[in-house]
């Protein structure tokens, strides 16, 4: 690794192969642990690109973003469409409901997992 790759992201996470949490998982844990702490991100803040994160982490950047869908789920960011990703105030935004990327998000979750289940029930009428 080059030195000033080094100096860029001195707090780099390696995603490590031998833990049984997926990538996505392990990144969404270190930003949390990083947004809870105050230390990095602070409410207000702005996270990094999505390839700035895919590149401190060396991870794809699909998987980073599967890393703050897990976030935003958890109330700990907001979205802006084609903007950024912002760290939420949870004392100023208690009580209000979640924005539309994320409500969109979880349902796209929830109908590929009913499409899944469809396909696991179908393939199993079929052995039958």
């Amino acid at each position: 690794m080059a030195s000033g790759t080094e100096d860029a992201y001195p707090w780099r996470v390696t995603i490590n192969a031998n833990d049984p949490r997926p990538a996505y998982l392990q990144v969404a844990d270190d930003l949390r642990r990083r947004i809870q702490s105050g230390d990095d991100y602070r409410p207000g803040d702005r996270l990094p690109s999505i390839r700035a994160l895919a590149k401190e982490y060396e991870i794809a950047p699909q998987t980073v973003q599967n890393a703050l869908r897990e976030l935003r789920y958890a109330g700990l960011v907001n979205s802006q469409q084609g903007r950024a990703f912002f760290v939420r105030d949870a004392g100023k935004e208690a009580g209000v409901a979640p924005d539309i990327g994320t409500l969109a998000d979880r349902l796209a979750d929830v109908e590929r997992q009913l499409q899944e289940l469809r396909n696991r029930v179908d393939s199993l009428e079929v052995r039958e």
